[in-house]
């Protein structure tokens, strides 16, 4: 019996003191990049193609708007992922948006707060996209949970990177013709 009580204290305070780590953790971020063969605005436009966007995230299992803004800050979308077979609700907020430059958007599902901010910059391959992530937890226990699964989390965004990367660089890209007037003397 004693045995089974000095057991229990010992899981109660070990779950104790991380349960309280989590008052003090800040949230986790981390700093992915990799250079595309294709010009910026390219690569700027496929990476924002929403119809194109489960051929490279393969998790995404649907694509909603729920709120749409003319400059794009603020638009909101409603994004359904699988996660290993349980189908999880992400809400996106686009956060901030310059054309051919930058896109950051914030992350909300359950227990969890996602900003991802991807820039896009000219490079001698073409296009050098930088993504910085942060993640933290919307509770003290999903905070310390976060500070275990922050490799994974950057696994997964180095392997969507990694998709993105070989989609748009196989992905064929038709811009406007312009039609030329030849003029014959």
């Amino acid at each position: 019996m004693k045995t089974l009580q000095k057991s229990a204290i010992i899981l109660l305070t070990v779950f104790l003191a991380f349960v309280i780590l989590g008052f003090f953790l800040n949230k986790q971020e981390y700093q992915l990049e990799t250079e595309i063969n294709r010009p910026v605005s390219e690569v700027f436009q496929l990476f924002n193609d929403r119809d194109l966007l489960s051929e490279w995230l393969t998790e995404v299992k649907s694509f909603e708007t729920i709120t749409e803004t003319e400059n794009k800050i603020g638009s909101k979308y409603k994004m359904m992922i699988d996660n290993d077979g349980k189908i999880v609700e992400l809400i996106e907020t686009l956060t901030a948006y310059k054309e051919n430059e930058m896109i950051e958007m914030d992350f909300v599902a359950n227990w969890m707060h996602k900003s991802n901010r991807f820039t896009f910059e000219k490079s001698d391959k073409g296009t050098r996209l930088i993504a910085k992530y942060s993640i933290e937890g919307t509770n003290p226990f999903a905070k310390s949970l976060f500070l275990f699964f922050t490799k994974s989390f950057q696994g997964i965004d180095s392997n969507n990177l990694d998709r993105f990367k070989t989609f748009a660089e196989k992905r064929a890209f038709f811009m406007e013709q312009k039609n030329e007037i030849e003029i014959i003397n």
